[in-house]
């Protein structure tokens, strides 16, 4: 049997490279459209919330800080406490608008070891702490094949109810709160049509920042300060309208010291203070 003339086989070439392409064309639009539809959902996970607050000892100016306690902070408070994250996202005006409400909610016991202003250690052991924060994200959505970038800003809530003496007749509530406001970017790349990765980074300013102690008749506002926040997550889209996904999140900010305030015989202030939250999440997501 002869072998195809040079016509036969350039056509043949021709026809496969033709079919190779239209494939990859179909492919990287699968995965474009695998990046935009990962972005209408509503999202519900468990969380898991690693806390670290420090008020360091060496950052007082007050008269009432003269007598240093015997380490490096005035209070420290670390610990994992557990909580709920609820979401809403998604693309509007022909896909090039991104949109998300989020809101976290998280309460547990964790480690405390304080001094007082005087430098007197107080008890060592547990303190209460519920946290709570909501927040609103609008960008831009600038996709590219497999890729997406979202610039955006960000504005939300930060709220910590820290009860100081678990389980003592000394116990007493502090109230923490601040707005913020972030600049920040969002990367999201589809591996496949069904596994979708996202990374993003943000830095900003806390806002309004106040403390409030009832039990003392103590309320101040604190020292804006720096804010970032990064995280990266990991979809995995079951079907048309569920889906699996892990994330993982991170936010450090800090709080100014506050003016003094007399109370009674004694002269009240808050000192500066550093936060560092480590988020760990995993759930199921609903797409629309």
């Amino acid at each position: 049997m002869g072998h195809p003339c040079p016509e036969v086989r350039f056509l043949k070439k021709l026809l496969l490279a033709a079919l190779t392409a239209s494939v990859l064309r179909g492919t990287v639009c699968a995965h474009e459209r695998a990046v935009w539809n990962i972005d209408d959902n509503v999202s519900a996970a468990y969380r898991l919330t690693d806390l670290l607050y420090v008020e360091p000892s060496d950052t007082c100016a007050l008269a009432v800080c003269t007598n240093a306690p015997p380490s490096r902070y005035f209070d420290r408070e670390s610990g994992f406490i557990n909580g709920l994250h609820a979401s809403l996202t998604g693309l509007f005006l022909g896909d090039r608008m991104y949109a998300r409400l989020a809101y976290d909610r998280a309460s547990g016991n964790v480690r405390y070891q304080g001094y007082a202003q005087n430098g007197t250690a107080i008890s060592n052991g547990v303190s209460g702490a519920i946290i709570s924060d909501y927040g609103i994200r609008l960008g831009a959505a600038f996709p590219d094949g497999a890729v997406m970038a979202v610039p955006f800003i960000e504005y939300g809530h930060h709220a910590w109810q820290r009860l100081i003496g678990v389980g003592t007749r000394y116990a007493y509530e502090e109230d923490y709160h601040h707005d913020y406001v972030a600049l920040g970017a969002l990367i999201q790349v589809a591996f496949t049509r069904h596994l979708i990765g996202s990374v993003y980074a943000a830095a900003g300013q806390t806002l309004n920042p106040a403390i409030a102690v009832a039990a003392l008749g103590f309320s101040q506002g604190l020292g804006t300060a720096p804010l970032v926040k990064a995280g990266a997550s990991l979809d995995l889209r079951l079907s048309r309208w569920l889906g699996l996904y892990a994330a993982v999140r991170y936010t450090r900010f800090s709080y100014g010291q506050s003016a003094p305030q007399e109370s009674g015989n004694l002269v009240i202030m808050e000192p500066q203070s550093d936060t560092v939250i480590a988020d760990y999440e995993g759930g199921l997501r609903v797409f629309f």
